[in-house]
């Protein structure tokens, strides 16, 4: 059972949901006027009496320099430095707020239901309060296959049942044709699922991008069989094709919560993530955001927010471009290495998108069964039995690029192959004698 309040999925007008009378109530009214009143213009003449906030003059920070890698500086001091270690309103700052909305807006150029954006601690937060306010026990979500685990781990905490929809084997990405078909043959006596979760762009594991018409396609489905998508997008900026139009670029219906993170662009330290939903959903992920988080880290959001005045939107942009060209320098040499030291040994499909290759081997019915002496060879990975909805052997991997050396991929991919075929040879020994 979900913690707070219900958000209704089916019932396209949103109706109000009544708080209850009680100590909840109390509590959230006290954070509704802590809320007006940081939403205040600083010049605004209020003796508040009413916010139990401590006094900025017993903080023993001052001021806060950050040096960019451009050489540029981020000065924050005086009443911004109290104001970023102070409290700060649930959904988040004004102006790390106003440029989220500036980069939404090129997200989903035509005119659609109104939206309303809540900065989250992380993308992960942003999608546990969205499935918090959707999901009952029993409800069914389903999920593409391989799938990222702290989402189905997630959604298994609230007691869903998670349906897994198979991915395309040629292109990659969730596909239309098998979402249609878990549809149409779902059982008559079943409630039907309220969420679809999907990955477009770069999807963890796998890397593949759905491609366009299957994203028009997925979405038709979705608004004929009454469903919600939940598009976890942590992966677009890093995008090394063309520009590809979003979920939320379709949806005339507001069926779309849009999860966007800071983690893969600034750093994951920040802790920043970004949801963009209808305004009603919204509304309830910030009233369970005020009696569990209160806000978001008010100093990370200070820094970044800073950040984004200094640089502008074409800076960012110019920043999300620099960085797609260091990952797709390192997605081509681990391909390159892959192509030269394992094609005898797995099929890939060359990412499209964000940090990870998916391979399957060719003789190896399960990844995990070598994974500790790949580690014994200096090498790790992660088998594809952790990305799966059941509990079964998988003769996938996902080699993540984003961290070794480009001078040191190829022999990463060399111990790979190596403790692949020793443990083939192991494999073979123990079958058939020396």
């Amino acid at each position: 059972m979900a913690l707070f309040i219900r958000y209704s999925c089916h019932e396209r007008s949103y109706p109000e949901v009544p708080v209850p009378d009680s100590a909840e109530s109390r509590s959230l009214s006290n954070r509704v006027i802590s809320n007006y009143l940081l939403s205040l213009p600083p010049d605004k003449d209020i003796l508040s009496l009413a916010a139990g906030s401590p006094a900025p003059v017993t903080f023993p920070i001052e001021s806060m320099s950050v040096n960019l890698k451009s050489g540029e500086n981020l000065k924050i001091e005086g009443a911004a430095m109290a104001a970023a270690l102070q409290y700060n309103r649930t959904i988040g700052q004004v102006g790390i707020l106003d440029f989220w909305s500036k980069i939404i807006e090129e997200m989903q150029p035509y005119p659609g239901p109104e939206r309303q954006t809540i900065v989250t601690t992380g993308a992960e937060f942003g999608s546990y309060l969205a499935l918090n306010a959707l999901i009952d026990d029993g409800d069914s979500v389903l999920i593409a296959n391989p799938v990222y685990p702290p989402m189905l781990l997630k959604s298994r905490a609230m007691s869903a049942n998670v349906v897994s929809v198979l991915e395309d084997p040629v292109v990659g990405g969730l596909c239309p044709r098998n979402l249609r078909a878990t549809l149409e043959s779902w059982p008559d006596a079943k409630r039907k699922p309220k969420v679809l979760i999907v990955c477009p762009t770069g999807s963890n594991p796998s890397g593949a991008n759905i491609p366009e018409k299957h994203r028009q396609e997925i979405y038709d489905i979705v608004c004929e069989h009454d469903l919600l998508i939940i598009e976890d997008d942590p992966y677009y900026f890093i995008n090394y094709g063309k520009p590809l139009k979003t979920f939320l670029h379709y949806d005339s219906e507001g069926r779309v919560i849009r999860l966007d993170s800071l983690s893969k662009v600034l750093c994951p330290g920040f802790r920043l993530g970004f949801c963009t939903a209808p305004p009603k959903l919204v509304t309830y992920m910030e009233r369970h955001y005020s009696v569990s988080l209160l806000n978001s880290c008010n100093l990370s959001q200070t820094v970044a927010g800073a950040y984004f005045e200094k640089v502008g939107i074409d800076g960012f942009k110019e920043h999300t471009q620099e960085i797609t060209q260091y990952y797709k320098s390192q997605r081509d040499a681990i391909i390159s290495a892959l192509d030269l030291h394992m094609a005898d040994l797995a099929t890939w499909i060359v990412p499209e998108a964000g940090m990870f290759v998916w391979l399957k081997l060719k003789d190896i019915e399960d990844a995990s069964s070598f994974a500790e002496l790949a580690m014994d060879n200096g090498v790790a990975f992660v088998p594809g039995s952790a990305f799966v909805t059941e509990d079964v052997k998988s003769p996938y991997l996902r080699l993540a690029f984003s961290l070794v050396p480009e001078k040191q991929l190829e022999e990463a991919v060399m111990r790979l192959a190596s403790s692949i075929r020793e443990s083939t040879n192991v494999a073979s020994i123990a079958r058939y004698g020396a």
